[in-house]
């Protein structure tokens, strides 16, 4: 169930642990450890209405979190209105890369849900410990592990049917736990066709198919030293984006790492990681299923990302600290091949990404001083050296065509700080928080090569000198939290210079055959984001759970005009009855229309919407097995609509019926 304890920014729940203070202390402190919104899987299935939907709906239903659609599938995040070149998205702190120039693949696509333990949203500057490069926030998938226990094996077995796309689902898990040992791996299959929008129509190009496999295994060498691994491989082929001009006939992502773990080191130490990891993502792009196509090309990417990061957190006096270190390195690289239809012409050949490399190494301090019962104060600072260039020969030619005096390497360095002062009076809590960080152009600002965006239908070119980016944060939070009843009320602003955005350059000519015009990537003098939402919750006849979310944000370039792909004012409400075993909800989603569009990067105003969506749902107790059943409906009346987040106005899914069972052996 996805769990939102109402409170700051990312809805922070507080969790109170008494820690032992010097003798001469007269007043008892107590550590207050903070959880970011979390969504947790398996544990809670009689609460979540639809216990096998995709990451992408888990994370849609979270504070501050968006995601931008091109298709039915691998839906990219965003983090107060910022997308990935703003944010970090790490899998268990791994840096993992997409491969694709258009984005096809976010990190988020390569867990499946039987492999996620909780989802950690962090916001803004002090968003995530394993967060490089980002200012806008963090997002860490962290995976579930078995853990060491007393003997135990439990086998899951799950199946899943939505009528919308004939979207079909089965998978399997495996947990074995001891005192000595433990895994849990499993099988998940997805298979969807087309689907529909609200009007009946069927949204051409939108079908997928996706494998995942996946393990983590631990081993306890002693009674305080571990150490932890994972495997994960994930494949989809066949998938169709109705919101772009290619499809993917496939994407491959195998993820591996091994960690070392130790506790209770000393009277100031008392837990110690070292995580080495490796992945390789494959992402081949084409166009040979659509009609009438030009010319057609083949379009392949790759990313490759080794690293580690080693952490330790320790407790001295009323310092909760935290200190890590993490390097990275990552070759990035794509392709484009060209197809004449006169067979009688060479095809053409260019890079994309011309075998980008980077290299980022970083030290991260993080402490949190208990003031007294009452206040805390939490400060946070990362420093950064990264090494970025391009490796091919013929690529870095190529751009020196456009950038003479480009070298082919360079040295950047980069930092964030960070303070949050939090007071607590009674059922209240007040936060206030302030930050500055940089971050580097992304492989795209900086050395992306003609690529089209069919978003606004200009194709982009990366300016390798471009300057850091750098954004001052301010963001303030109110929660009030009672037995039946809590209120949180949250607002963040970012003040950005050197903004990295794409202007068209009309100087030069296009590639792609009726694209309006060339964009180059630059920096702006300032641009700025502003974020703001309020949750509540009331429960009543014990049994009854009334939830209220409404968002608002706006940015604006240093001509006041809006940025790109922020949201407009959003709302949802749900009513959920759990009653042991019965659960049963309905809820309305919606958001007005967006009027402050910016028209220079592609959008265009997007009609108000709302849609209702109910369910029900019944943990059955058979001798040793437990199955689980939810039945739903959503979008009940069938509306055709698009939000703001999907590319090209695609509509979204109309009526879809759906039934999960889970089986617990």
């Amino acid at each position: 169930m996805i769990k939102t304890a109402l409170c700051t920014g990312c809805c922070f729940g507080l969790n109170f642990l008494a820690i032992a203070q010097n003798k001469a202390d007269s007043i008892k402190s107590r550590e207050l450890k903070e959880v970011v919104v979390t969504g947790k899987t398996g544990l809670d299935s009689i609460n979540e209405s639809k216990p096998l939907s995709s990451i992408d709906e888990h994370l849609q239903k979270l504070s501050n979190v968006n995601l931008i659609k091109r298709g039915g599938y691998a839906w990219e995040p965003t983090i107060n209105n910022m997308a990935t070149e703003r944010i970090s998205v790490t899998i268990d702190g791994m840096k993992i890369f997409c491969a694709c120039t258009d984005r096809m693949d976010p990190v988020t696509s390569y867990v499946e849900i039987l492999n996620l333990d909780n989802i950690h949203v962090g916001s803004g500057l002090a968003g995530n410990l394993h967060s490089t490069n980002s200012i806008g926030g963090g997002l860490d998938l962290k995976l579930q592990k078995a853990g060491f226990h007393a003997q135990k094996l439990n086998v899951t077995l799950n199946s899943a049917y939505e009528t919308n796309g004939n979207y079909r689902i089965i998978g399997s898990g495996l947990a074995y736990s001891s005192l000595k040992f433990y895994t849990n791996a499993g099988i998940f299959y997805r298979k969807s066709d087309d689907y529909k929008a609200g009007d009946n129509s069927t949204v051409n190009f939108s079908q997928f198919e996706k494998l995942n496999m996946f393990t983590n295994f631990g081993y306890r060498l002693s009674a305080q030293k571990s150490i932890e691994g994972t495997v994960i491989y994930d494949v989809a082929s066949n998938v169709g984006y109705p919101a772009l001009t290619m499809d993917v006939k496939s994407a491959k992502g195998l993820i591996t790492s091994l960690s070392y773990r130790q506790e209770n080191i000393s009277e100031v130490f008392f837990n110690w990681e070292t995580k080495l990891y490796f992945n390789n993502i494959i992402h081949v792009m084409d166009d040979t299923k659509r009609p009438n196509v030009a010319m057609h090309m083949d379009m392949p990417g790759k990313s490759r990302t080794g690293g580690y990061y080693s952490t330790l957190n320790g407790r001295l006096g009323k310092h909760n600290f935290v200190i890590s270190h993490d390097s990275y390195y990552n070759q990035s690289s794509a392709e484009m091949t060209m197809y004449p239809k006169d067979a009688a012409n060479k095809p053409m050949f260019m890079y994309t990404w011309p075998d980008i490399r980077t290299f980022n190494t970083g030290l991260t301090l993080d402490d949190r001083y208990i003031i007294d019962l009452k206040n805390t104060l939490q400060l946070t600072t990362k420093t950064s050296f990264q090494r970025d260039g391009v490796e091919s020969t013929f690529g870095y030619n190529t751009l020196q065509m456009y950038y003479p005096d480009m070298t082919q390497y360079q040295n950047r360095g980069l930092w964030s700080v960070s303070g949050k002062y939090t007071h607590y009076l009674q059922d209240i809590q007040l936060k206030a928080g302030v930050g500055y960080g940089t971050r580097a152009p992304s492989p795209t600002e900086a050395y992306g090569f003609y690529l089209y965006n069919s978003f606004d239908n200009y194709e982009y070119i990366g300016d390798p000198q471009l300057k850091n980016e750098s954004s001052v944060e301010g963001n303030i939070a109110f929660a009030l939290t009672k037995p039946t009843y809590s209120i949180s009320l949250d607002g963040s602003y970012f003040y950005f210079s050197n903004y990295i955005i794409g202007k068209p350059n009309t100087s030069l000519s296009t590639m792609t055959i009726g694209a309006s015009g060339v964009k180059v990537y630059q920096n702006l003098n300032h641009a700025t984001i502003f974020n703001a939402n309020l949750n509540t919750k009331y429960i009543f006849l014990k049994y009854f759970h009334w939830l209220n979310h409404l968002g608002y944000s706006q940015g604006q370039d240093n001509k006041n005009n809006p940025l790109p792909l922020i949201a407009p004012f959003s709302y949802s409400t749900s009513l959920d009855y759990v009653n042991k075993k019965f659960s049963a909800g309905v809820d309305l989603q919606g958001a007005t229309k967006q009027v402050n569009y910016s028209a220079e990067y592609g959008e265009d105003l997007t009609p108000a919407y709302f849609i209702v969506n109910t369910s029900v749902g019944y943990d059955f107790i058979f001798g040793h097995v437990a199955p689980t059943v939810k039945i739903g409906i959503e979008n009940v009346l069938d509306r055709k609509y698009s939000t703001y987040a999907d590319w090209n106005n695609i509509p979204r899914k109309g009526r879809n019926v759906y039934i999960n069972l889970k089986i617990n052996l």
